[in-house]
């Protein structure tokens, strides 16, 4: 049903939207309908699985626009933006927080013992797609005492770990540059 939603959602306006650039729309995991920017257009993300572990993203702007004779292009590509284990508590899912900000989801919540989510919160500022927050946490299913969480907002450049204060200075990263390598170190568990 989630996956039939995502496909209504994906398809809803400009029917070709998530096609002109990317795979076959039975690879759609999840898609979001929302306003990068101040023009308040309707613009779309596009998530979509990359038939390996990762899912890739696809922005499109001003959705409206579309038509079903000339397909889109995407304002933005980011490949494996996120892990994508292929079943239930494995699958990446794309939202929108209450500031209208993109939020890309990640998690490994079904398999092993070492259980983690990852949210990823997406701005457009400056003509820059920005990975604005980042929070994270883990825990080991057989370890209470395991787990950990830490929570980045990247536009204010501060940070906390497990509830604390992170000393350290954080500076936006763009999207396009993101890769899990850029997971700071204070977040790593």
């Amino acid at each position: 049903m989630l996956f039939r939603s995502a496909l209504a959602i994906a398809f809803s306006i400009g029917a070709n939207c998530a096609l002109a650039e990317t795979a076959a729309y039975e690879r759609v995991i999840s898609a979001v309908t929302l306003s990068f920017g101040d023009d308040g257009a309707a613009d779309r993300a596009v998530l979509v699985s990359d038939l390996d572990s990762s899912a890739d993203l696809y922005v499109y702007r001003d959705v409206s626009e579309a038509k079903a004779d000339k397909p889109m292009k995407p304002a933005l590509v980011k490949k494996a933006i996120a892990f994508d284990g292929g079943m239930w508590g494995s699958r990446p899912s794309l939202e929108t927080n209450a500031k209208g900000s993109l939020v890309v989801k990640s998690q490994n919540d079904a398999v092993g013992r070492n259980r983690w989510t990852q949210t990823m919160t997406v701005v457009y500022r400056n003509r820059e797609y920005l990975v604005a927050g980042l929070t994270y946490v883990t825990y080991d299913t057989l370890d209470p005492k395991a787990n950990g969480q830490c929570d980045i907002n990247y536009l204010a450049g501060k940070g906390t770990r497990n509830g604390k204060p992170i000393e350290a200075k954080f500076n936006a990263v763009k999207l396009i540059d993101w890769t899990d390598d850029k997971l700071p170190k204070e977040c790593q568990f």
